[in-house]
């Protein structure tokens, strides 16, 4: 019972913690980003400034909560005393990849959130889908076969286990852990970037 119970805190929870403070940020990021745009609206009627900001705006304001989940994740991994070793260098790397593809992220609850109002909620579970759909709950080496393959389409496997592999594992991230990310983070600013360019001239007549 007790190796059971050492096995569930130092390993279970550590690697559970690895996704579930990433995933905060991107979920805590979608919910703010889905109303950003209403809840400036007197401003956007009032002000000019530069609306592109907003979901940008969303994401770093959420930031400074994931940045004091990180710091708890860093102290579970001293009190069970794992040793850091050069690994530790490629954090920054993978925080700065989890900020970037919340803020990809920000754009598109943005836009959905404001022409989409009522379907908010359905857009939040789909987010909450998605943290099921990767290797949230179990490292991704402990599923095998098919599964393996299909969960790292999903952009939040790479970065819960490039989290894993630098504060649990000591080795630097797989090219992919951090590849995948980056890439749909740059095809959703790409893609929304410019419709929200292009639709925020409308805002005035929505908000």
């Amino acid at each position: 019972m007790v190796g059971v119970y050492l096995v569930l805190v130092t390993i279970v929870l550590l690697t559970l913690a690895c996704a579930v403070v990433p995933f905060s940020l991107v979920m805590t990021t979608i919910v703010n980003a889905l109303g950003a745009v209403s809840a400036r609206s007197s401003i956007i009627l009032n002000m000019s400034f530069r609306r592109v900001l907003i979901p940008v705006s969303a994401a770093l304001t959420e930031t400074v909560a994931f940045a004091a989940s990180l710091v708890l994740v860093v102290a579970m991994v001293a009190i069970y005393g794992i040793t850091p070793n050069a690994a530790v260098l490629w954090l920054p790397v993978v925080i700065a990849l989890n900020v970037l593809l919340a803020i990809a992220c920000a754009y598109g609850a943005s836009l959905f959130g404001l022409w989409f109002s009522d379907l908010r909620p359905f857009a939040v579970s789909f987010v909450r889908t998605m943290f099921f759909l990767a290797p949230g709950l179990v490292p991704l080496s402990d599923v095998g076969g098919r599964a393996n393959d299909l969960l790292r389409i999903n952009p939040l496997t790479g970065l819960f286990e490039a989290y894993r592999a630098v504060l649990v594992y000591g080795h630097r991230p797989a090219a992919w852990q951090l590849l995948v990310p980056l890439g749909a983070s740059a095809i959703l600013l790409a893609v929304l970037v410019p419709v929200y360019l292009r639709d925020q001239r409308q805002f005035a007549k929505v908000v």
